[in-house]
Parts: structure tokens; sequence; C-alpha cells
């Protein structure tokens, strides 16, 4: 019976280790501060691009699973003063990195996906139509 115990014991403990490694990868890169240099907001055929835009619209990414930004996150904005906050997790598939749920919104559900791309993060709104933000790392 001990013998029997034991060995269940150590199966589960076998099967209850996790792979963190890539998390804790990515949000490595995605810690810090981040300031928004590019929009895309595309017209509705396809043909919308990244355009520079000139903002002092930051977000920061904390080690906690939090975020702050300077604006609106709740769509796609480059408004700046009022300051919003949510929270942040890692996901994999669907081409993206990870999930961001602004707690400030007034429609309840309402979640930014982000994509870091090369040294750029990219976030993507949920809209009609494409539209994104692109921000450039500005501390770690």
């Amino acid at each position: 019976m001990k013998n029997s115990l034991l060995i269940l014991m150590s199966l589960f403990l076998i099967n209850c280790t996790s792979d963190d490694s890539k998390p804790k990868e990515e949000n490595s890169k995605l810690l810090g501060k981040w300031k928004i240099i590019e929009q895309l907001m595309d017209p509705g055929d396809g043909s919308g691009t990244f355009t520079s835009i000139d903002s002092n619209r930051i977000i920061e990414f904390f080690s906690n699973g939090t975020i702050t930004v300077n604006g609106i996150l709740c769509y796609a904005s480059i408004e700046e003063g009022t300051s919003n906050s949510g929270t942040y997790s890692a996901t994999t598939g669907n081409d993206i990195d990870g999930e961001i749920i602004p707690s400030d919104c007034s429609s309840g559900g309402t979640k930014v996906f982000y994509k870091i791309e090369g040294s750029n993060l990219i976030l993507w709104y949920q809209c009609i139509e494409p539209c994104g933000q692109k921000f450039e790392k500005l501390t770690n």
C-alpha cells in the first residue's frame, strides 16, 4: 500500500511541472515603457498601413501582470491625459503573443491583443476594420 501511494505521488509531482520559459522570456521583452510611433486605421478595403504619428502616449508593462497607459486603452486612440490600467497575460496561437484586459472600459469583455515584432510592440484593438498601434521600447 505504501509503495502504491509513493508511486502515485511521484507520478502526480512529475505531471505537475510546467515549462514557463517562454512566458518569462516573452515578459522580459515586454516589461517596461513603450511609446506609440505609428497607427493603423484601415478604411475597410484592406489598404490601410501603419502611419507615423506624433503623440506622447506611453504604455507600461509591470512584472505583476498589470499595465498603465496615459490615455484610453479601450479603443485605438492617441489621446493622452487620463490614466487607464489593466492586466495582461501571454497566450499562444492565433498569431498573437497575449491579451490585455482594460479595467476602465464601459463595455465589458473588451480585449486588446498584443504582438512583439522585432523591436516593436503592436496592439490590435477590437474594431470592425483592422486597427492597431505600433510602439517602440523606451526602458526596461
